[in-house]
């Protein structure tokens, strides 16, 4: 019933990202449904009263003709190292409910926190979230997402960073990387060793 979703975040009381999660919600549902949506993302949503010191995931499900939503408290838990794992096959070109071969692929992370999906020779996401690359001096995003993020498609338009095609071999290149999703942004404090990038053995 409810096919699709959106994990969006909200900070000190206040939905982040509106903007970008109400485009991507659009195009996602006239995608799928091949229609235009019958109603907005955030309409007839209301916050409660919430605890300004604590972060809130807002998990908005969607139908053809109408959705469901829950929040719900969030703690940061991001992976710190990575297994490359290769699959191309793998498709989520929208935020299905239907994760089934994600997680099947999430469980190939051996002695990692996650994985890190490669896809006809392209890097592509890990199972949650986009990733950023850096030399030093540029910040890099892989050019063939499996999912477009929001924080990605804004750090984008605010030109904070570059597309570019990654392949495996092109890590060795790179200092850091960094994974960004709707509940974790950018934090230039947060660079990880490239070295955490596992290749197969």
């Amino acid at each position: 019933m409810y096919p699709l979703f959106e994990s969006v975040h909200i900070r000190n009381g206040q939905i982040k990202n509106a903007v970008y999660h109400e485009k991507r919600f659009a195009s996602s549902y006239f995608a799928y449904f091949n229609n235009r949506p019958a109603y907005s993302l955030f309409e007839n949503i209301s916050l409660p009263e919430l605890d300004l010191d604590i972060n809130y995931k807002l998990r908005i499900a969607y139908g053809l003709k109408d959705k469901k939503w829950q929040i719900t408290p969030y703690k940061n838990s991001l992976p710190s190292t990575l297994q490359l794992v290769y699959d191309d096959t793998i498709t989520y070109p929208y935020k299905f409910n239907d994760r089934e071969h994600l997680n099947c692929l999430y469980q190939n992370r051996k002695n990692a926190d996650d994985v890190l999906i490669i896809c006809k020779g392209q890097i592509t996401d890990t199972s949650y979230c986009n990733i950023l690359f850096t030399d030093g001096s540029t910040i890099f995003t892989p050019s063939t997402p499996l999912l477009k993020g929001t924080c990605r498609a804004r750090l984008l338009a605010e030109n904070n960073i570059q597309t570019k095609l990654i392949t495996p071999a092109d890590i060795q290149y790179y200092r850091h990387f960094q994974l960004i999703n709707a509940l974790n942004d950018f934090d230039a404090t947060r660079w990880i060793p490239i070295k955490n990038i596992y290749q197969p053995k």
